[in-house]
């Protein structure tokens, strides 16, 4: 292989003062070079450093013996191939919880480009996904997106312990997206998911916000929630005052959406009605999926593509739930959900009534463990119903002093 003349090579010359001629030590060659007019006597003003010479100027010194051996040369570290660059600000993550058996490895893997079957999902799982785009910036070097992607396994309501935990770990809240997956094919589960999943949440993230204080950076994280929150549902909502945005972006989606349409009209309208109520109320944005709907299937991977890299967010509407709901931040109103209602009375403790008394309410669901009949301990449990009892009782004389108006100052 032919070699590079180009090569930066380092040739150390030593023993070789400042002030030396270096010239052929044989005298008959010596003579010969100041006959010959072509070659001229070469001067070279060393000051015993390394000095970068190319390869030809090397092989022109050897020529006519200018610098005595030995030489010592060393390779010059080239670098053919720059590392890629990766920021921190880069990495993204979505995670993914909701109902048992609704697809949320499916959709995982349809973001990935796999093909592979999905297994259950045991607890909670990672995976990511990257790409490389060039740098916007001018750098010749390309970046490296990164979208850290968790996954919880199961009913939303039998893990609540494990829902926060991806929360609470992350330092980069306002680059976190949330998508609660809820399975349309049984309507008895969908409140205790959604319901679970969002007072989980919002503990994590309060909790992530603690940690973040103790870096004195609480303030500066709050913010930025607090203005990612203004980009994706705007200023201009006319049911702002009775909205309860959740600090993080939540893409709730509804799959089996082809299993749905089978139930029957008035009960796909309730169920509708108060997914968009508590959605609208959230500031999420509301899909309705089938697996077997191309248009279903491309707009899932803008919603994926959109909170991992950035790209732009689907445009499609649809609030006509036979056709199947696509609704985006923002996108809905209290009006077009239920012309005439009064919206001060949209509350979560409203959507829940409604919920159990137009859908039903889910046997395997239990608000609090200490319920199950596994768990039962007849002397623990009579004094805890006395505990409760006094806070019931607290509760109403409480509710019956704000009501005279007296208000209550906490002194700290």
């Amino acid at each position: 292989m032919a070699e590079d003349p180009t090569l930066p090579v380092v040739a150390e010359l030593k023993d070789l003062t400042s002030k030396e001629k270096t010239t052929s030590q044989d005298p008959a060659e010596k003579g010969q070079l100041k006959n010959d007019p072509s070659k001229k006597e070469v001067v070279v003003d060393i000051y015993n450093v390394e000095r970068k010479l190319t390869r030809e100027e090397v092989r022109k010194a050897l020529d006519v013996k200018l610098i005595p051996e030995p030489l010592v040369f060393k390779k010059a570290e080239v670098v053919s191939h720059p590392p890629r660059q990766t920021r921190m600000a880069d990495f993204t993550t979505i995670y993914l919880l909701g109902s048992a058996s609704s697809g949320k490895t499916m959709l995982i893997n349809r973001l990935l480009d796999k093909t592979e079957v999905p297994k259950p999902t045991v607890a909670l799982d990672y995976t990511f996904a990257r790409r490389t785009v060039q740098n916007a910036e001018g750098s010749q070097f390309p970046i490296k997106e990164v979208c850290n992607i968790w996954e919880l396994g199961g009913d939303a309501f039998r893990l609540a312990e494990l829902v926060e935990t991806p929360v609470v770990t992350n330092r980069g809240l306002d680059k976190m997206a949330i998508f609660l997956v809820l399975d349309l094919s049984e309507p008895l589960k969908l409140w205790p998911t959604l319901d679970t999943a969002v007072k989980q949440l919002t503990r994590g993230i309060t909790q992530a916000l603690a940690n973040n204080m103790r870096n004195s950076k609480k303030g500066d994280m709050t913010k930025k929630l607090e203005e990612n929150i203004v980009k994706r549902l705007g200023d201009n909502l006319s049911d702002k005052p009775y909205l309860e945005p959740f600090p993080l972006p939540i893409v709730i989606i509804g799959t089996k959406f082809d299993l749905f349409q089978n139930f029957e009209p008035e009960r796909r309208k309730q169920v509708s009605r108060i997914l968009r109520l508590a959605s609208h109320r959230l500031g999420a944005s509301l899909n309705y999926f089938s697996k077997n709907e191309v248009a279903h299937n491309r707009r899932v991977r803008e919603l994926f593509t959109h909170y991992a890299f950035g790209t732009r967010f689907p445009k499609d509407v649809c609030h006509d739930f036979n056709k199947g709901l696509l609704i985006p931040h923002g996108g809905d109103s209290y009006n077009q959900i239920w012309s005439g209602a009064n919206p001060g009375q949209f509350t979560f403790d409203y959507f829940k009534h409604l919920y159990e008394s137009q859908i039903g309410k889910s046997e395997d669901y239990k608000n609090d463990a200490a319920d199950e009949a596994n768990f039962r301990e007849p002397q623990i449990d009579s004094q805890r119903n006395i505990l409760l009892e006094e806070l019931r009782m607290m509760e109403e004389s409480f509710t019956e002093f704000s009501n005279q108006g007296h208000q209550i100052k906490i002194i700290k």
